[in-house]
């Protein structure tokens, strides 16, 4: 099969890794994590590429999403003439925990939990949360915060910046056969200067190998036919898909 992949780039090392161990020709395209706080910016460019291969049937297979709901990034999603397949995932970390079960089952056990990876790191810093404050405007100083909103308001929005805190207890790093890298330290420091508990997990990579191998018979992907909307479901399955009338009449007449 011939796949087109359109994927955050905190999947590059993983995806690049396994398209090149793949028999199928997967071409890639990364999409910049620095867009996590814009999920509609996501959404519109996602739905952008995926009308770019209106009419290119012939060149591919199938169309390869590396995200998870991230946002509802995915919510409303259209697939034109390719169908589409994408991985039953809350967010970028049920692909780094190999399966949403091992995340569930994670998550079920350690709530209050922030989860760490290389890739994000690499790209964003080890204080992720500095960007999204950011994006809200309540990223910086007391004193700029003041100057631009006055002693009081400062306090207040110093207050909520600080607030998410408390809903943590401890902090989980994701780590990675792929690099030499090692955060350790700097997330471990990081979790006791918040009062959280930190540990260690290996990363399972089982999730990008089956996507990029075109193994998605199970409950692990989701593959969307032509002509159909993809949409959360509130059930174990994460999304589903809703087809439209041309993709019915096939569905009817097949």
């Amino acid at each position: 099969m011939r796949l087109k992949a359109f994927a955050c780039d905190v999947l590059a090392r993983e995806l690049y890794y396994w398209s090149a161990l793949s028999v199928h020709i997967i071409d890639i395209e990364l999409i910049s994590s620095v867009n996590h706080e814009y999920p509609k910016r996501i959404h519109k460019l996602l739905q952008e590429k995926i009308d770019a291969l209106e009419g290119a049937e012939q060149l591919y297979d199938y169309i390869l999403l590396g995200f998870g709901l991230c946002g509802n990034v995915l919510e409303g999603l259209e697939s034109r003439g390719i169908p589409i397949v994408v991985p039953r995932a809350h967010d970028c970390i049920t692909v780094f925990m190999g399966s949403k079960e091992a995340y569930d089952n994670y998550f079920n056990y350690n709530t209050g939990t922030m989860y760490y990876v290389d890739s994000w790191i690499e790209r964003n810093g080890l204080k992720k949360e500095r960007r999204e404050l950011d994006s809200l405007g309540l990223g910086g100083t007391y004193e700029e915060l003041a100057a631009k909103y006055g002693e009081e308001n400062a306090e207040y929005l110093i207050g909520i910046a600080n607030g998410w805190k408390a809903m943590y207890k401890k902090a989980l790093y994701l780590t990675n056969d792929l690099t030499d890298n090692d955060f350790s330290q700097e997330i471990e420091a990081l979790a006791k200067d918040r009062n959280w508990d930190f540990a260690r997990m290996k990363s399972d990579h089982s999730l990008i190998k089956r996507m990029v191998s075109g193994d998605w018979e199970d409950s692990g992907f989701l593959v969307i036919p032509p002509d159909s909307m993809i949409r959360q479901s509130v059930d174990s399955r994460i999304v589903d898909y809703i087809c439209d009338h041309e993709c019915k009449q096939r569905s009817c007449s097949g």
